[in-house]
């Protein structure tokens, strides 16, 4: 970096030096073109000009000269290091612990075939991108080719909702596209309930632990439509 700096202060020297050298003849030029002989406005203007350009470049030499001269004062140093996380998705045993909720295949599997089949029963093609963390469950496309994109949320009983940080992000940002369909009662009697709009339309409680958020039970089962 010094060598670098060095450089180019050489050359911005020995550049701005050669153009003030260059105008100052002119200017001598023109002031003994005026005193052998009476000089006319155009002279004087022409002479007036030139000098006020030498004292600015005057200037701009001495505060590039100055940027330079700070640039080597700069000395690189290796990064400090003040301190690290580690931002690691929360185990089973943790989110039972803090969040009272526990992962079943099962009533996931459930959930997802009640809401694809309620998607085929309404002319449209569910498909599946659960494993391609999009931030929901289904892409389902209609006759149109219009789609929706829907979070998928089963539970045992009837209870409240867990949305992840990627969830909630995604569903905020498709709006009125997306959908949150909660399928209660999964190992007995399914229930299907449909929001529209979910991260607008309901209230979540942000949970600190793994920036999880928590959709209580009276919070969305007052706004949801509901299929059995």
């Amino acid at each position: 970096m010094e060598e670098d700096v060095t450089r180019r202060r050489d050359y911005l020297q020995s550049a701005f030096i050669k153009v003030i050298m260059d105008l100052q003849n002119e200017i001598n030029d023109l002031q003994s073109k005026s005193f052998f002989s009476e000089p006319d406005e155009k002279t004087q203007q022409k002479l007036a000009l030139k000098e006020t350009r030498l004292m600015d470049l005057k200037r701009r030499k001495q505060e590039r000269m100055a940027e330079l001269e700070a640039d080597l004062q700069l000395s690189p140093k290796a990064p400090s290091v003040m301190g690290c996380a580690y931002v690691v998705p929360l185990t089973q045993m943790e989110f039972q612990h803090t969040f009272g909720m526990s992962r079943d295949d099962e009533v996931e599997a459930t959930a997802m075939q009640v809401a694809m089949g309620y998607e085929r029963q309404q002319g449209r093609l569910p498909e599946d991108v659960s494993r391609d963390n999009l931030g929901y469950d289904l892409r389902s496309t209609d006759a149109e080719g219009c789609k929706r994109y829907i979070e998928v949320k089963g539970r045992a009983a009837t209870d409240g909702v867990m949305l992840s940080e990627n969830e909630m992000n995604r569903l905020a940002q498709l709006e009125a596209r997306a959908w949150l369909y909660i399928v209660t009662n999964c190992k007995s009697t399914p229930q299907l309930h449909r929001i529209n709009n979910p991260a607008n339309r309901l209230i979540f409680e942000q949970k600190s632990k793994g920036i999880q958020y928590y959709l209580p039970l009276n919070e969305w089962q007052q706004k949801a439509s509901s299929e059995q």
